[in-house]
């Protein structure tokens, strides 16, 4: 239904991005696994086509991906690589001949690993993997949009996924783990804004260096955190919202509303302090976030606050559980 009323925009994260922000934060109150696979769907994979790709990218995939005709997932974690994303083992060799190219998964550490939506429903990832061109020459991390399904839901040939199960509390995600055994992807599905390959295996790229190419490319990560940040305030806010409330209604010992007591107040009342605070924060890097300007401002606080929002989730919403 979200998806059918047009409620969620890939294209919005470029083009009008506190929408699309707003209308992800909406899903956190809703269903907190919904959220986590439309933010991998629309946030990760959509972004990147819309935030890497060109108008070729934009116009093919962008309205399937908002119509859910295209189910999307974002391979870029590794089983052996983790956070390190500049060391991805996956490779896409590109080969003249064919004007294809090869991605290819050399180890098993370098399978693409807890991926969300590849386990039993993405049809489509955005794919990390290091590229060379028809020279064999290393130019650093880029995305590929490889087809991991057809569309009557059938692996492609050459890919294999294994279902990792979900994580606590996250039934609703089906989390994969990918191998690539020389899958062929047309030229045209490198994400090519900022780089390209030309049909004779040429490689150039308005970025100068492999690791400024780099930082581009991993950009579209800084409104995943933001959202992250921002359902672990959510959840606060909900975990709060419902104990207050109890507390206030709640008596013990004869008439007296437990939140009139001192013990209880001094747990709760920090906690929805600290909750207002992290709200105003989100405030505040939402709005950075509409600067071009400020990129790298936007990039440290987003990481910051993604830890220390989620850090403080699971302290305030175990404080909730045990004072009500």
């Amino acid at each position: 239904k979200i998806c059918s009323q047009g409620f969620i925009h890939a294209g919005d994260v470029t083009q009008n991005p506190k929408r699309f922000m707003a209308a992800m934060q909406s899903l956190h109150f809703a269903d907190y696994p919904l959220s986590i696979k439309a933010g991998v769907h629309f946030t990760l994979c959509g972004g990147s086509i819309a935030k890497l790709g060109t108008k070729y990218h934009h116009e093919k995939y962008l309205p399937k991906i908002d119509s859910l005709e295209l189910p999307g997932c974002y391979g870029m974690t590794e089983l052996g690589h983790g956070s390190n994303v500049m060391a991805i083992e996956t490779t896409a060799k590109y080969d003249p001949s064919s004007k294809m190219f090869d991605i290819f998964t050399p180890s098993n550490l370098a399978s693409k690993f807890w991926i969300g939506g590849a386990a039993q429903h993405g049809k489509i990832c955005a794919v990390f993997a290091q590229l060379y061109d028809a020279e064999n020459k290393w130019q650093g991390p880029h995305v590929f949009l490889v087809r991991i399904r057809d569309d009557d839901g059938n692996l492609m040939p050459n890919v294999r996924i294994g279902d990792l199960s979900s994580k606590m509390g996250l039934e609703g995600v089906d989390n994969g783990q990918i191998w690539f055994d020389h899958v062929k992807v047309p030229r045209e599905d490198m994400l090519n804004r900022y780089s390209n390959i030309d049909e004779n295996g040429k490689f150039s790229s308005s970025i100068p260096t492999v690791q400024q190419r780099f930082g581009t490319m991993i950009g579209g990560l800084t409104t995943g955190r933001f959202l992250i940040a921002a359902a672990a305030v959510d959840a606060c806010k909900i975990a709060l919202i419902i104990s207050v409330r109890y507390s206030l209604k709640r008596t013990q010992f004869g008439n007296k509303v437990i939140m009139e007591y001192i013990t209880h107040q001094r747990r709760l009342i920090p906690a929805l302090a600290m909750t207002y605070a992290l709200d105003f924060s989100m405030q505040f890097l939402s709005n950075m976030m509409t600067d071009p300007k400020a990129a790298k401002e936007v990039h440290y606080l987003s990481s910051g606050l993604k830890a220390m929002a989620t850090w403080k989730k699971t302290e305030i919403l175990q404080l909730c559980r045990e004072a009500c």
